[in-house]
């Protein structure tokens, strides 16, 4: 009588696991992989419905005027409609290396129609200081305005993806 209860229960738990696992792969969206022929040396992808950086502006981009000040654009969506960023200037003797994970020199950005806004973070503090920009994007350039003016701007030059 024993035995016969440790199966049912056992077969009972095996159900439950299965049912669970079906609706955690079927019923909830963005968690299925894209591609589904499984060979061994293809590209899979993952689609969570996060939305998708503008290509122009990811990537590592240098200062035309300051050779070593640098911004790096992630795609790495951080779930309130931003992505990751970060920027150093080594004139002032800090480096990529000295930056602590989203802290100082961290940001997040979006792209809000023509104009780009960084939210920059803080170690000391939680408030983010914004700062919005006009936009224009070229392949291998790109130039920040400052809200108030039309001609200056801080000029970036696209870094090979060797970095």
């Amino acid at each position: 009588m024993n035995r016969k209860r440790i199966i049912i229960i056992s077969i009972l738990v095996a159900v439950l696991v299965i049912a669970a696992a079906a609706v955690i792969l079927f019923a909830i969206p963005g968690t299925r992989i894209t591609r589904g022929d499984f060979s061994t040396n293809d590209s899979y992808y993952y689609d969570n419905g996060a939305p998708q950086a503008d290509p122009n502006i990811v990537g590592m981009w240098r200062n035309a005027d300051n050779p070593k000040w640098f911004k790096v654009y992630y795609d790495d969506y951080d779930g309130d409609g931003f992505f990751w960023g970060k920027e150093w200037d080594e004139a002032d003797d800090v480096f990529e290396e000295d930056l602590y994970y989203h802290g100082n020199g961290w940001f997040r950005w979006r792209k809000e129609g023509k104009n780009l806004k960084e939210l920059h973070t803080m170690e000391i503090s939680e408030v983010p200081i914004p700062k919005i920009w006009r936009l224009k994007t070229k392949p291998d350039s790109l130039l920040l305005f400052y809200p108030d003016s039309k001609t200056a701007c801080d000029r970036f030059g696209r870094v090979p993806e060797e970095w």
